[in-house]
């Protein structure tokens, strides 16, 4: 099995590792720089999603370009944020697992509330990463623990986070023809 990730990103390409080797103990996986096609920080579900679809898609595109016909999966994964009936921000995060075929497997979760100091700063027109990274005065967050290592002091880090998005994306494409079994 051959998954390529839609970013190179260590958290990102960690997390499908992670998710995968239970099943595929000798996975090759491979990150990919692609673009989202949306805007820097996403806002909204619909938007957060697209931006995994399409860095699915172009990886998909880079393993036919490099000639892969089977036992391949391409992983898109977008972390955005939403708003509540009570306007109060949200993290989401869309992992996407496209098969060979164009099909789409989609998974969702990782949603948590934006703390007030970072929400603030988004509204006028910040993203999450940079931002977490200068309130707490270290560089590249995302790379790292992500927003959700900082304010659980460790108890979770971001690619912890992705695993289990991840793997329910996976599983679902694992799972696929569950229905013919009936």
């Amino acid at each position: 099995m051959q998954i390529y990730v839609g970013s190179t990103n260590p958290v990102k390409v960690n997390s499908v590792i992670n998710a995968a080797s239970e099943t595929w103990p000798e996975v090759i996986v491979k990150g990919f720089s692609t673009k989202s096609g949306i805007p820097e920080q996403p806002i909204g579900d619909l938007v957060t999603k697209k931006g995994a679809e399409n860095r699915a898609k172009a990886v998909l595109n880079i393993a036919k370009k490099e000639g892969i016909k089977k036992d391949f999966l391409g992983v898109g994964l977008e972390g955005g944020i939403f708003y509540d009936q009570d306007d109060l921000m949200w993290t989401t995060v869309w992992a996407v697992v496209i098969d060979n075929n164009g099909i789409f497997y989609h998974a969702n979760g990782a949603r948590f509330r934006v703390p007030k100091i970072v929400a603030d700063r988004i509204k006028n027109g910040g993203e999450m990463g940079p931002i977490i990274a200068q309130v707490v005065g270290e560089e590249d967050i995302r790379s790292k623990q992500g927003m959700i290592g900082v304010i659980t002091e460790g108890f979770v880090d971001r690619t912890e986070e992705y695993t289990g998005i991840v793997k329910m994306a996976l599983g679902l494409w694992y799972g696929r023809e569950w229905e013919k079994k009936l």
